[in-house]
């Protein structure tokens, strides 16, 4: 498959570019085999392929001095202490610090109790404004202002109601 395949491209001790055709599973076989991370038998196995194919012995030996000279030219740092010791001071500073309570100003902590209050309050308020002026009590007040019984003969009421743009008239079933 050409996902699995890729190229590899190591210099080599001329400074040349060795390139392999290898698929990853095969490349990090040889670097497990390198680095003594197989079981017996599979180093056989690898041992037993590096023998027969050129191009993976190749890659082995490049490896393997790679491998050298980092191992070779690595900076070694001694810490003065040990481990725990080190790692114990570092706890120790974190939990000597002091840890600061910010407390808010008491206004913010009064609007943050307050605003709630507030906001049902003013809610209340808009409801009871709309309901107020909207009660079928009231409605009957302000629209009984105009009666018209001007037919005497005949036994209808009329009523009219200018500001609700209405008018009704009544006739008594016995006429």
């Amino acid at each position: 498959m050409l996902a699995e395949k890729w190229q590899l491209c190591l210099p080599d001790s001329s400074g040349r570019s060795l390139k392999s055709n290898m698929n990853t599973d095969k490349i990090l076989k040889i670097q497990a085999y390198l680095d003594n991370e197989l079981s017996s038998d599979e180093a056989r196995q690898i041992a037993t392929w590096l023998d027969r194919d050129p191009e993976a012995r190749s890659l082995f030996h490049e490896l393997r001095d790679i491998k050298s000279a980092i191992v070779g030219n690595e900076v070694s740092l001694a810490v003065p202490e040990s481990r725990e010791f080190y790692w114990s001071k570092i706890k120790r500073s974190i939990e000597a610090e002091p840890i600061e309570i910010v407390h808010p100003p008491i206004f913010a902590r009064w609007l943050r109790w307050a605003t709630p209050f507030a906001a049902a309050a003013a809610t209340i308020a808009l409801l009871v404004s709309f309901t107020a002026f909207d009660l079928p009590g009231l409605r009957l007040k302000v629209a009984v202002h105009e009666i018209d019984d001007s037919q005497e003969e005949d036994s209808s009421i009329t009523f009219h109601s200018q500001a609700e743009g209405m008018t009704v008239v009544w006739i008594p079933s016995g006429h």
